[in-house]
Protein backbone atom coordinates (compact mmCIF):
# COMPACT_ATOMS: atom_id res chain seq x y z
CA UNK A 1 0.00 0.00 0.00
CA UNK A 2 1.40 3.75 -0.71
CA UNK A 3 2.26 5.79 2.24
CA UNK A 4 -1.09 7.78 3.05
CA UNK A 5 -3.26 5.91 0.90
CA UNK A 6 -6.77 4.87 2.45
CA UNK A 7 -7.47 0.96 1.66
CA UNK A 8 -11.11 -0.11 1.15
CA UNK A 9 -12.45 -3.89 1.18
CA UNK A 10 -12.04 -6.09 -1.41
CA UNK A 11 -8.79 -4.32 -1.97
CA UNK A 12 -9.47 -0.97 -3.36
CA UNK A 13 -7.03 1.71 -2.95
CA UNK A 14 -7.37 5.10 -3.28
CA UNK A 15 -4.45 7.34 -2.27
CA UNK A 16 -2.58 10.67 -2.56
CA UNK A 17 1.39 9.76 -2.27
CA UNK A 18 4.08 12.19 -2.74
CA UNK A 19 1.68 15.00 -4.20
CA UNK A 20 0.71 13.24 -7.38
CA UNK A 21 -2.62 11.38 -7.13
CA UNK A 22 -3.56 7.83 -7.35
CA UNK A 23 -6.22 7.51 -9.79
CA UNK A 24 -9.12 4.88 -9.22
CA UNK A 25 -10.74 3.87 -12.06
CA UNK A 26 -14.40 2.85 -11.87
CA UNK A 27 -14.75 0.29 -15.14
CA UNK A 28 -18.13 -0.22 -16.55
CA UNK A 29 -18.94 -2.12 -19.77
CA UNK A 30 -22.92 -0.69 -21.70
CA UNK A 31 -24.07 -2.84 -24.03
CA UNK A 32 -27.68 -3.17 -25.34
CA UNK A 33 -29.93 -6.09 -24.37
CA UNK A 34 -33.39 -6.02 -25.48
CA UNK A 35 -34.96 -2.70 -25.28
CA UNK A 36 -32.62 -1.40 -22.69
CA UNK A 37 -29.01 -0.09 -22.00
CA UNK A 38 -27.25 -1.86 -19.77
CA UNK A 39 -24.61 -0.60 -17.50
CA UNK A 40 -22.38 -3.04 -15.54
CA UNK A 41 -19.11 -2.01 -13.22
CA UNK A 42 -16.10 -4.35 -13.22
CA UNK A 43 -14.13 -4.32 -10.24
CA UNK A 44 -17.42 -3.70 -8.05
CA UNK A 45 -20.22 -5.25 -9.73
CA UNK A 46 -22.96 -2.80 -10.07
CA UNK A 47 -25.57 -3.47 -12.70
CA UNK A 48 -28.11 -0.41 -13.79
CA UNK A 49 -30.48 0.12 -16.78
CA UNK A 50 -31.53 3.14 -19.06
CA UNK A 51 -33.98 3.13 -21.92
CA UNK A 52 -31.39 5.02 -23.86
CA UNK A 53 -27.92 5.33 -24.72
CA UNK A 54 -28.26 9.29 -23.96
CA UNK A 55 -29.38 8.57 -20.37
CA UNK A 56 -26.37 6.60 -19.26
CA UNK A 57 -23.93 9.24 -18.02
CA UNK A 58 -26.90 10.78 -15.61
CA UNK A 59 -27.70 7.11 -14.81
CA UNK A 60 -24.03 6.18 -13.91
CA UNK A 61 -23.83 9.65 -11.90
CA UNK A 62 -27.46 9.19 -9.89
CA UNK A 63 -26.21 5.43 -8.75
CA UNK A 64 -23.00 7.03 -7.58
CA UNK A 65 -24.71 9.86 -5.65
CA UNK A 66 -27.15 7.34 -4.06
CA UNK A 67 -24.19 5.02 -3.49
CA UNK A 68 -22.57 7.55 -1.84
CA UNK A 69 -25.29 9.40 0.54
CA UNK A 70 -26.46 5.45 1.54
CA UNK A 71 -22.59 5.08 2.43
CA UNK A 72 -22.37 7.90 4.49
CA UNK A 73 -26.03 7.61 6.07
CA UNK A 74 -24.70 3.90 7.17
CA UNK A 75 -21.29 4.98 8.00
CA UNK A 76 -20.00 1.91 5.76
CA UNK A 77 -17.47 2.29 2.46
CA UNK A 78 -18.30 2.91 -0.66
CA UNK A 79 -18.67 -0.55 -2.55
CA UNK A 80 -18.10 -2.43 0.52
CA UNK A 81 -18.98 -5.82 -0.01
CA UNK A 82 -19.52 -5.60 -3.83
CA UNK A 83 -17.14 -8.46 -5.28
CA UNK A 84 -15.88 -7.84 -8.97
CA UNK A 85 -18.03 -8.94 -12.45
CA UNK A 86 -18.05 -12.41 -14.04
CA UNK A 87 -14.90 -13.41 -16.06
CA UNK A 88 -17.43 -12.98 -19.27
CA UNK A 89 -18.21 -9.10 -18.82
CA UNK A 90 -14.30 -8.40 -18.18
CA UNK A 91 -13.73 -9.93 -21.80
CA UNK A 92 -17.07 -8.09 -23.22
CA UNK A 93 -14.83 -4.55 -21.69
CA UNK A 94 -11.84 -6.03 -23.37
CA UNK A 95 -13.49 -6.62 -26.55
CA UNK A 96 -15.07 -3.20 -26.90
CA UNK A 97 -14.32 0.68 -27.76
CA UNK A 98 -13.59 3.20 -25.48
CA UNK A 99 -16.41 5.22 -25.18
CA UNK A 100 -15.61 8.88 -24.76
CA UNK A 101 -18.89 10.47 -24.14
CA UNK A 102 -18.78 13.36 -21.31
CA UNK A 103 -19.43 11.96 -18.04
CA UNK A 104 -20.89 13.73 -14.97
CA UNK A 105 -18.13 13.96 -12.48
CA UNK A 106 -17.93 11.70 -9.87
CA UNK A 107 -18.91 12.80 -6.35
CA UNK A 108 -16.06 14.26 -4.71
CA UNK A 109 -16.33 11.57 -1.52
CA UNK A 110 -15.45 8.66 -3.70
CA UNK A 111 -12.14 9.06 -3.87
CA UNK A 112 -8.99 10.78 -5.07
CA UNK A 113 -8.75 11.08 -8.72
CA UNK A 114 -11.85 9.19 -9.67
CA UNK A 115 -12.09 8.41 -12.81
CA UNK A 116 -14.80 6.69 -14.98
CA UNK A 117 -13.53 4.03 -17.52
CA UNK A 118 -16.40 3.36 -19.76
CA UNK A 119 -16.55 1.29 -23.14
CA UNK A 120 -19.34 0.35 -25.40
CA UNK A 121 -20.04 -3.13 -26.40
CA UNK A 122 -21.82 -3.08 -29.79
Amino acid sequence: MHPGARAFPGGVEWAEAEGSIIEQKLQVIVYKADEWWIIRGLDREFVTVTRTLEEVPGEIRRFLDVLMAASQQTGVEPFHGYSPAPRRYWEMYERAQPWTVAFPAAPENLGYGSVLDARLAA
